[in-house]
């Protein structure tokens, strides 16, 4: 890889929240506590239309930016003392701190989304939510297709 290109690849990008999370939860909690409860996800007024015909899809992937995460180590004991690299880990404390959470849409009222499996705090910035797609989404695409 030339090194312009190399260089080009490691650029500081800016992002912009679409929403935040808005929930119960203040402080980290267990995953699997945080799974259990519903949370709404707030968009902000202004991409409010990007929500149209949301409510066709069951399920959805959010992208959220863990703002109270501070540092991270490359390797290190996870989850029940296991030792493994941060990318083979689900840990909020990461190089880069974005967070993925497939979650159920239960009810859209306006620019909220009422949904269940979140696992972010609230006032979570929302950075990006796309739909679920068995087709696209399942382990075994695209090998399932030769």
């Amino acid at each position: 890889m030339p090194d312009e290109l190399l260089k080009k690849n490691q650029e500081v990008f800016k992002i912009k929240p679409i929403g935040y999370v808005k929930n119960e939860f203040f402080e980290s909690a267990e995953s699997e506590k945080m799974r259990q409860k519903n949370s709404y996800i707030v968009i902000y007024p202004e991409f409010q239309e990007g929500l149209y015909g949301i409510e066709e899809s069951n399920f959805l992937n959010v992208i959220f930016y863990f703002h109270k995460s501070v540092g991270y180590t490359l390797k290190g004991a996870r989850r029940r003392g296991v030792i493994r690299g941060i990318f083979a880990s689900r840990s909020p404390r990461r190089p880069v701190s974005l967070g993925l959470t497939l979650v159920k849409l239960l009810e859209k009222k306006g620019n909220k989304l009422k949904v269940k499996g979140l696992d972010a705090i609230n006032g979570t910035p929302v950075l990006d939510i796309k739909p679920y797609v068995g087709k696209m989404d399942n382990p075994t695409f695209p090998t399932n297709n030769p």
